[in-house]
């Protein structure tokens, strides 16, 4: 009997705090761990998202400014950019990067890059400063801190998801957030 009032007693415990924490609007963070610390999983899809960063950057820096503007070397319209980006990135992403950073020129009928500041760029020589939480089984958020990159004060968290998708890693949302670290 003893038993049952001990287990009966750690339930409610647990129930109250949940309830508690539910009305007052408290959530518990997410814990991240050191990509290093990460299972082969984390690793594969640490990889992954290095290569769809390259495919990326491939697209917004391999370019032809003969004609006077950063003319893509990888698509001649926006379906082209958007199916060049497609390994690496899911559809609606993919599409609001062609939106961000490109632009169709009428005189030219070519797609050319847009000169502006991009988002951050995983690369493999980011590996010590990322970090992951791994919500399920077919998901997995990297994080970066950065800091001083408009000033000395500054502080930015930088959040990739990815998603397991057709047997591949892709991204699926990206975030760069202030922090107030």
């Amino acid at each position: 009997m003893p038993k049952r009032i001990i287990c009966l007693l750690l339930i409610t415990i647990v129930l109250t705090f949940a309830h508690s924490t539910a009305r007052d609007g408290l959530s518990i963070s997410p814990v991240y761990y050191p990509v290093n610390q990460g299972s082969n999983e984390v690793q594969q899809a640490f990889a992954a998202m290095v290569k769809d960063f390259a495919i990326y950057s491939s697209l917004l820096e391999d370019v032809d400014s003969s004609s006077g503007y950063l003319i893509s070397q990888h698509a001649n319209d926006s379906d082209e950019a958007i199916n060049f980006l497609s390994p690496g990135f899911e559809p609606q992403l993919a599409s609001d990067i062609v939106e961000a950073y490109t632009q169709w020129i009428p005189g030219n009928e070519k797609l050319a890059i847009v000169p502006c500041d991009g988002i951050p760029v995983l690369t493999q020589a980011d590996y010590n400063e990322c970090s992951f939480y791994q919500p399920n089984y077919n998901s997995i958020i990297f994080r970066r801190s950065y800091s001083g990159c408009y000033s000395e004060q500054d502080s930015y968290i930088f959040t990739v998801h990815l998603s397991y998708v057709d047997e591949s890693w892709k991204i699926e949302k990206l975030e760069l957030l202030e922090s107030s670290d």
